[in-house]
This record gives C-alpha cells, sequence and structure tokens, in this order.
C-alpha cells in the first residue's frame, strides 16, 4: 500500500514567505528632483508632488531615521515658494515693457 504525502518531507523545514521591506530612496530621489524642478516651472504642481513623497518617504522609513523625509516635505515647501515667487517676477517682466 502507497501512501501519498501532500506536502513534500523538504518544504517542512523550509522557512515561510517574508515580504520584502519597500524601500523609501527611489521615493526620496524622485521627491528631491521635482523640488528641483519646481524651481522653475510649475511650482505648485512639481512642489506638491515633492511634499506628498516626503511624507510618503517619511511614513516608510523606520522609526530612528525619519529625517530624510522630513527635510524633503520642508525642501518641497520651500522650493514651492521660491518657485512662485519667481515665476511671479519673470512673468512680471513679459507684461511690463
Amino acid at each position: 500500500m502507497v501512501i501519498l504525502n501532500s506536502v513534500p518531507e523538504s518544504s517542512s523545514n523550509a522557512s515561510p514567505y517574508m515580504p520584502q521591506k519597500r524601500s523609501s530612496s527611489l521615493y526620496f530621489n524622485i521627491g528631491a528632483l521635482s523640488g528641483i524642478i519646481s524651481l522653475f516651472v510649475l511650482p505648485e504642481i512639481f512642489g506638491s508632488v515633492a511634499i506628498i513623497l516626503g511624507a510618503y518617504t517619511w511614513r516608510l522609513e523606520g522609526s530612528e531615521n525619519r529625517n530624510r523625509g522630513l527635510a524633503l516635505i520642508i525642501f518641497g515647501i520651500v522650493a514651492m515658494l521660491v518657485g512662485i515667487y519667481y515665476t511671479a517676477f519673470f512673468g512680471l517682466f513679459t507684461i511690463l515693457p
């Protein structure tokens, strides 16, 4: 008589599947690039993207290392405000003779 096992014996010692931890460096790099772009082009959109990606980076990082996300949020706010100022300033030159 043959007994069939539904679970092979080699898999009984296998470790369970552990999901990969997400890396926040991609979101940080895209947010920093978006913050730099917001200084020159569409600061309302690219600055907001930098702030949102900074918050997402801050959320993904461990509790002891959340400085990059917070720095990106602050950089996004400053870059958006400076970008709005400079686009308004240079836009004024096109209106006035």
